[in-house]
């Protein structure tokens, strides 16, 4: 059977001995790639959800035909197999509740995947990025004294880079400090 796989043989009632033409041949190795890049997809929606920017190029990369992998992207996406907005959804979810970042870090990461500012913007309003903060000063930082100058430098260094908007990070570090203003 040419190294069709059993899925392939079985969808197409294929039999030992039977006769198929050049062209059947062709379709049935096109119909086993898109297979192998279904497959391939699905196992890397097993570890996480992915955009449709993301995932076309993980199967272009891997080697796939762009025409094929265009047809495929499009019926996952006709299934809902991949929907970028519930991957931002999920996406911003974690950035706040499990691993917590701030809006800079997360709009960025968010760009490189394909996801359009205005449904990154719906995502990043619906949360408090200023509770976050806190919260992060509170877990992670609460050693730290912003009274003091050194010390309210790596707090604000530390907040910045986990993405935070600089503005507010500075608005929060120096209210704690008592006002006092950045040197």
């Amino acid at each position: 059977m040419c190294g069709l796989s059993l899925d392939i043989v079985t969808k197409y009632d294929l039999h030992e001995g039977d006769e198929i033409s050049q062209e059947e041949i062709d379709q049935l190795l096109i119909q086993e790639e898109k297979m192998k890049m279904r497959y391939r997809a699905f196992r890397l929606l097993g570890y996480r959800d992915r955009s449709i920017k993301e995932m076309e190029q993980r199967l272009l990369d891997q080697g796939f035909d762009q025409a094929m992998v265009k047809e495929v992207i499009d019926e996952f996406v006709a299934d809902t197999t991949l929907d970028d907005q519930r991957f931002t959804r999920s996406y911003v979810h974690d950035y706040t509740i499990v691993k917590p970042r701030g809006n800079v870090f997360i709009q960025k990461e968010l760009r490189k995947k394909g996801i359009s500012a205005d449904m990154i913007q719906a995502e990043l309003a619906l949360r408090d990025e200023r509770e976050l903060i806190l919260g992060y000063i509170t877990r992670k930082l609460s050693s730290l004294n912003a009274e003091i100058p050194k010390e309210r430098q790596k707090m604000i260094h530390r907040l910045l880079t986990r993405g935070f908007t600089s503005s507010l990070v500075c608005n929060i570090i120096n209210e704690m400090a008592g006002g006092h203003e950045e040197h």
